[in-house]
């Protein structure tokens, strides 16, 4: 398990690039304007899409392999945390969920109604999807943008 933890942290070093926390804020609170034109709906299929590419890069070039659900998530957590997109990324695997606070995406957003962090969904079911071959959903179902303690990520395994 340490040797995957330094492929992934190796990974995260040589395959990220670094983006000003500031942009990433400014752009998604405009695309957020958008959503009613379906601007959104691009974001999460790229999202997806990143979380599949990042999932083929950490087996292809670095031998990361698993499908055992609970590796898959300990390493999600790994890239997540190490994102600077989050603050904090725990999981429950009794109850199918991923906890995460303070979002980048909520941040830009502000409050409210519905939950704002689907994109960071769509990342995490493309990687957990192509990382252990299997058809996972994700949905958000509590977003701290609602005022909630946290987001809270529904998983299911198809």
């Amino acid at each position: 398990m340490e040797s995957t933890l330094r492929a992934i942290a190796e990974a995260i070093e040589r395959e990220s690039v670094l983006i000003h926390r500031d942009a990433l804020i400014d752009g998604y609170r405009e695309i957020m304007k958008l959503s009613k034109f379906g601007a959104d709906m691009v974001v999460r299929k790229a999202a997806e899409y990143g979380g599949k590419k990042g999932a083929v890069t950490l087996k292809e070039r670095y031998g990361v392999y698993t499908d055992i659900f609970e590796d898959a998530l300990r390493f999600l957590s790994v890239i997540a945390e190490s994102s600077r997109m989050i603050d904090l990324f725990e999981y429950s695997i009794g109850s199918m969920e991923i906890y995460i606070e303070g979002s980048i995406l909520v941040e830009a957003v502000g409050k409210s109604d519905k939950p704002v962090c689907r994109p960071m969904a769509s990342f995490f079911k493309g990687f957990l999807g192509e990382l252990l071959g299997k058809d996972v959903e994700v949905k958000e179902t509590e977003c701290q943008a609602q005022g909630k303690e946290r987001c809270i990520f529904k998983l299911e395994l198809k």
